[in-house]
């Protein structure tokens, strides 16, 4: 592994990293898109700018979230076209630069999506692995899921799809 790769984990102590880098990620995925999380907690990892310094070359390529809005700035100064969304998970009013907030499932509503639909918003919470809270935010109208579950999400969505037409 080459000096300042970008290597995918979860943890911030790279416990569970597999020793995949980004590039060798982007070259399995294919045309699906891949959202990375940057989890910025200085000193343990790099800071927001280096973060967005590292990600640069892939801001084309990916989607990036966070809980840290620092980061997506960053990100969007580098590449204003860049995909981005901002997570929480507890209420809070929100002003971001991202296009997308990621709230923590139980937090949406449909007073949520509609307000964040009145500013050009996306609204895509996470982890969402349950059939009954897929339906419900598919019923409130968010963007998208956040989930382990894929083929689950993209059965209930289809079905779902199916009875609105």
């Amino acid at each position: 592994m080459s000096a300042g790769a970008v290597v995918i984990a979860h943890d911030t102590d790279l416990a569970d990293a597999s020793g995949l880098l980004l590039d060798e990620a982007l070259a399995l995925a294919g045309s699906t898109t891949l959202v990375l999380e940057a989890k910025c907690f200085p000193p343990a990892t790099a800071t927001p700018r280096e973060f967005a310094r590292a990600l640069a070359p892939y801001l084309t390529r990916i989607e990036l979230c966070s809980f840290e809005e620092r980061v997506l700035a960053a990100a969007r100064r580098l590449r204003a076209t860049a995909e981005t969304t901002f997570l929480f998970r507890e209420p809070l009013r929100i002003a971001t630069t991202a296009q997308t907030i990621g709230p923590r499932r139980d937090l949406v509503t449909a007073e949520l999506v509609d307000a964040a639909h009145a500013v050009g918003l996306r609204v895509v919470p996470w982890t969402v692995n349950n059939v009954r809270e897929m339906v419900a935010l598919i019923d409130l109208g968010v963007d998208g899921l956040v989930t382990d579950e894929p083929r689950l999400a993209r059965e209930v969505a289809a079905n779902r799809a199916g009875l609105a037409a």
